[in-house]
Parts: C-alpha cells; sequence; structure tokens
C-alpha cells in the first residue's frame, strides 16, 4: 500500500510538473531583438512559407535595425537570408508590424511591413513619416519593393496591417492601422516629442489620431484607397484590426481596436454589408465597444459553440469577448472564465500589473479546446518585467499554467503560433524589445524567443493546407469546421491578428482521443462550401478549392423556368 501511494505521489507530481513549451532559441539559430526606436512601438512577426518548401519560415521587423528573415531549414534550425532577399534596408526606415498575402494570386506569398519613420542618411537623425512597404515574392527567394506600383504612397505613423477579402473576388484586401495623424520626432526645441516621453496625458493633449487606411485589391495590380467606407468608424490610436466573420454570414467583417479608448475612440466592429461594398458601425448595438488601452486581438472558438469569440490585451486584464450569436450582444466573461488577472508574481517574487500585447488561440496541448497566449511586456523605457501567460482552457475556464515554460521577462510585443518543426502540435514565437535603459538588476537584456511544443500526450491531431483558386491563394478568412461525433469545432485562417503579427495559415485542430473525423467542411469567403469526410488523424490535408463556374445570364433564365 506504502508502494502504491508513493507511486501515485510521484506520478501525480510528473504531470503537473512538467514543461510543456522549451525555449529552443539558441538551438535553433534565432538570435534576434527588436530595436526599438526611442520606445514603445514594434515589433511583428509573420508565420509563412515563403520558398513554399513545406516548412514555415518568420519575418520579424526590426525597428530601426534590420528586418529579418528566417528560413526555416526543415531540421530544427533557421537561416537569416535577409541580404539576399531583396529585403534588406538600405536606408533608415523603423519597422513595426508585419503581415503576409499572394497579392497577385502567382502562388508566392508576399509581404506588408508598416512603418512609423524614415531617416536621412547622411544626418541618421531627422525623422519622417515613412510610406508602408510592399514586397511581391519572386518565387526565387527574393522579393521586389512595389509599394509605390500598387498605390501605398501615404506617409503614416502605421503600427500593423491585417489582409481580407471583403468582397469575395478572390484577391486579398488590405487594412492598416495607424496611430498618430503626424509625430514631429525631433522637431521640438526642447526635445519633448520623444516617444521614449510620451504619456496618457501627452498623447491626447499634443498629437491627434490616425487615419486607418482600407484598400481593395485591384485583380493583383494595384491597391485602391477606400478608407471612407470606415468614416464611421471614427479615429483612434490605432493598433490595428483583424478582418474575421463574426456572424457566419460568409463575408468578412473588420474588428479595429484603438488604444487609449477610454478618452478616444473605443474599439470598433465594422460589419459587413457584402454584396454592397459597405460597412456598418455596430459596435454599440454588440456592445464590442470597449473603451480601453487595447494593445492586440486573438479570434478564437472557445467553447466549441460554432461562433468566433475574441480576447483584446490590455493594460491590466482585457476583456475576453464571448459571441453568442443570433445578433446577440456580446459578452465580456473575463471574470467568469479566469483571465481576469490584473497583476501577476514577476520576477524575484515581485507583483506587477499586466501590461499585454499578443493574443493567441491555439489548442496547445490537442485536447479539443482552445487554450490562450498572452505576451506581456512593459511599456519601454520604463521596465518592470512581466512573464508572458498561458491560459490552459479547462472546460470553459482558464487557469494559468505556472509551468508552461514561457513565463520568461523579456519586454514581449507581437506573438504567433506555428508547428515549425512539423510534429503535430503548435509552437510559439514571441519578439521582445531591446530595453532602452539599463536593466541589469532585473536579469539583464531577453531576446526574442521560440518556443518548441514538447507536450507529452497521446492526443490526435490534423492540420488543414488550403489552396485557393477563385478564392485567395491560402483561403485567408476562410472558415473550417469539423465533426467528431458530437463535437463540432471551428477555425477561421487568420490574415492578421495578435499584436502587429499574423499566425500560421495552417489549420490545426487538437482532436483529444478521437480516432477519425466524421465530416469537415470548408467555408470559403462569398459562401462556397467544400465537405469532405471519414478522414484519419495525425495528417496534414491539403484541399484545392473547386472551380464553380457563375451561370451566364441565359443559363439562369433556362434554370429559372426549368427549362433544362
Amino acid at each position: 500500500m506504502k508502494t502504491f501511494q508513493l507511486f501515485f505521489l510521484f506520478f501525480t507530481l510528473f504531470a503537473f510538473g512538467q514543461t510543456p513549451f522549451t525555449d529552443v532559441t539558441k538551438e535553433s539559430g534565432i538570435d534576434n531583438i527588436y530595436d526599438v526606436y526611442q520606445g514603445l512601438f514594434g515589433g511583428g512577426v509573420v508565420a509563412f512559407d515563403f520558398n513554399n518548401d513545406g516548412f514555415e519560415d518568420l519575418y520579424i521587423t526590426g525597428g530601426k535595425s534590420q528586418d529579418v528573415l528566417y528560413k526555416n531549414n526543415g531540421d530544427g534550425t533557421f537561416t537569416d537570408v535577409i541580404e539576399e532577399s531583396g529585403l534588406f534596408k538600405d536606408n533608415i526606415i523603423v519597422t513595426t508590424g508585419v503581415s503576409s498575402a499572394d497579392i497577385n494570386k502567382d502562388g508566392h506569398i508576399d509581404l506588408l511591413v508598416t512603418t512609423i519613420a524614415s531617416g536621412d542618411k547622411q544626418t541618421k537623425k531627422k525623422k519622417t513619416l515613412s510610406p508602408n512597404l510592399l514586397f511581391l515574392n519572386n518565387g526565387d527567394g527574393t522579393f521586389t519593393d512595389v509599394s509605390s506600383k500598387f498605390g501605398l504612397t501615404k506617409n503614416n505613423f502605421s503600427t500593423s496591417s491585417s489582409f481580407g477579402d471583403i468582397n469575395a473576388d478572390g484577391y486579398p484586401d488590405l487594412f492598416i492601422g495607424n496611430y498618430f495623424k503626424n509625430f514631429y520626432f525631433e522637431d521640438s526645441p526642447f526635445g519633448t516629442h520623444n516617444i521614449a516621453l510620451l504619456n496618457h496625458y501627452s498623447i491626447n493633449e499634443e498629437y491627434e489620431t490616425g487615419d486607418d487606411e482600407l484598400y481593395i485589391n485591384i485583380n493583383g495590380k494595384y491597391f485602391k484607397d477606400v478608407s471612407d467606407l470606415l468614416v464611421d468608424a471614427g479615429k483612434g490610436y490605432g493598433f490595428g484590426g483583424v478582418f474575421t466573420d463574426f456572424d457566419n454570414d460568409n463575408d468578412l467583417d473588420l474588428f479595429i481596436i484603438n488604444d487609449f479608448g477610454e478618452t478616444s475612440e473605443s474599439n470598433r466592429l465594422m460589419v459587413n454589408q457584402y454584396p454592397e461594398l459597405r460597412f456598418e458601425n455596430k459596435s454599440r448595438e454588440l456592445k464590442i465597444n470597449f473603451g480601453l488601452k487595447s494593445m492586440g486581438v486573438g479570434v478564437g472558438d472557445y467553447n466549441n459553440d460554432s461562433f468566433l469569440d475574441y480576447h483584446v490585451t490590455n493594460i491590466f486584464a482585457g476583456p475576453f469577448i464571448v459571441n453568442r450569436g443570433d445578433g446577440l450582444p456580446f459578452v465580456n466573461l473575463m471574470n467568469n472564465v479566469g483571465t481576469g488577472v490584473n497583476k501577476i508574481k514577476s520576477f524575484k517574487d515581485y507583483e506587477s500589473v499586466i501590461i499585454g500585447w499578443g493574443s493567441l488561440f491555439l489548442d496547445y496541448d490537442n485536447d479539443t479546446d482552445l487554450d490562450l497566449f498572452n505576451s506581456n511586456g512593459p511599456i519601454n523605457p520604463m521596465v518592470n518585467p512581466i512573464p508572458n501567460i498561458l491560459f490552459e482552457n479547462k472546460g470553459r475556464v482558464f487557469e494559468i499554467n505556472e509551468k508552461s515554460g514561457v513565463m520568461d521577462y523579456g519586454i514581449a510585443r507581437g506573438s504567433v503560433h506555428f508547428d515549425y518543426d512539423n510534429d503535430g502540435d503548435q509552437d510559439i514565437f514571441v519578439v521582445n524589445q531591446r530595453p532602452v535603459n539599463d536593466v541589469t538588476y532585473y536579469g539583464g537584456v531577453v531576446g526574442s524567443k521560440l518556443y518548441r511544443n514538447d507536450s507529452s500526450n497521446d492526443n490526435n491531431w490534423v492540420k488543414i493546407k488550403l489552396k485557393g483558386n477563385q478564392s485567395t491563394t491560402r483561403g485567408l478568412g476562410a472558415r473550417i469546421r469539423i465533426v467528431c461525433n458530437d463535437l463540432n469545432m471551428i477555425r477561421e485562417v487568420d490574415g492578421g491578428s495578435s499584436h502587429a503579427s499574423q499566425n500560421t495559415s495552417i489549420i490545426h485542430f487538437g482532436l483529444g482521443d478521437n480516432k477519425k473525423i466524421d465530416s469537415l467542411i470548408v467555408t470559403w469567403p462569398g459562401g462556397k462550401t467544400q465537405n469532405i469526410t471519414e478522414i484519419l488523424p495525425n495528417q496534414v490535408i491539403e484541399i484545392e478549392e473547386l472551380y464553380i463556374e457563375e451561370p451566364s445570364f441565359f443559363d439562369s433564365i433556362m434554370n429559372y423556368f426549368n427549362w433544362n
């Protein structure tokens, strides 16, 4: 009996003492840190397969230093190939966020990099607002800057971007979030126009809110500015937006998040009126107009009710926005589901206020419910260590996994989930900033981190890779539903979310002990569906969109009168 008790105690400690994530940054060859300009803003990361070799790569913005393109070598390591890629910055440009899409539908994934400033090569001091950067993938490992050619010429203080096909024409459209309308940089004789000196008062009193941008993709040849469609959204201190079909009506709506929403413009939900090219602001009616210091947004159906829910990061706990469907208002359940954590134990047991940036829904343990990861970090240069948090879904209620392996003390910003080693579970990458001031007393500088998922269980999984033909190449904004007995789960292909970042476009489902998927349904933007049945787990399924010819006017008349 005593032997059994000792065994049970050992087993219990072992089961709950395992660390699901392992920091493999060094052995992977990644050596990165975001070089912040003065303070606060940036950076972002996108997980995408730029060379179509089946392994997802990473593009990471660099701030005032070089951006990085890490090629996944397929053996657990990465190599920086920025110099030979055509993405190398040959002048001073301060980059912030990044997202990706196949702009011209040539089968190669392109990049949109947001910027807040550019500088004079000679003086290296004078900064002005800068246009954002659009790079077309040439398909040979190189990229070409086509920003001007595609009509992206506005100088703005841009924080992030997102892609989605709002008119269901098969070409990815573009949203860009802008924070300030203008920023004076070093023009002030007293040096007060410095990002490092910004605070709640100076931002609201001295700087006008930015004008967000919306562009329609015209046949993959250029972007048409249709920002006037967002006039009802107002102007806020924009940290971005996400294209998402919150109401399951087969078109992509736009959820815009704003900083200082309690005193300026709050968050906005713009409802797509497709097939009309028009949005309606339904934020107030749907009670999603939270006024707070919104930094990032995660999207996922946490309770498997077939409606997408949203988590917004904030200073203190951010709202956990539950979608009840059927036109009902959203409800904030952060205090009910366990994510309403305002303070957390930090470095040397100090207590720190949560300052959240990136937000990711992912099923890290393949148990069929979505967990929640938040990348947290201080404002910078004001630095107080704040660990990242993995909230584990225990069945509609979340608990902090304090043994997750992801609770480092970097100055985190953007984060993404993806399966870099193709082993069927989701890994995490976090962008960390270089501190403006010395932080030796807080443990020193912490670079960006790659966390490998080493969860040890026998749960099954499936991954789905879409290939659009009439839709966008990777099916951005498409919804995938799988049915296993009484279990229904949905996912949406991400076009840009978290904080200034974009997750993998390869959809992942944890299946638990389910040994078969009864049906898998893909709903492409616009409403076209495809159905596959009787699928075995633990594999990657590639689904190519079927062509559906639109009937001619003559055929429509014949069908209407049933003359065929």
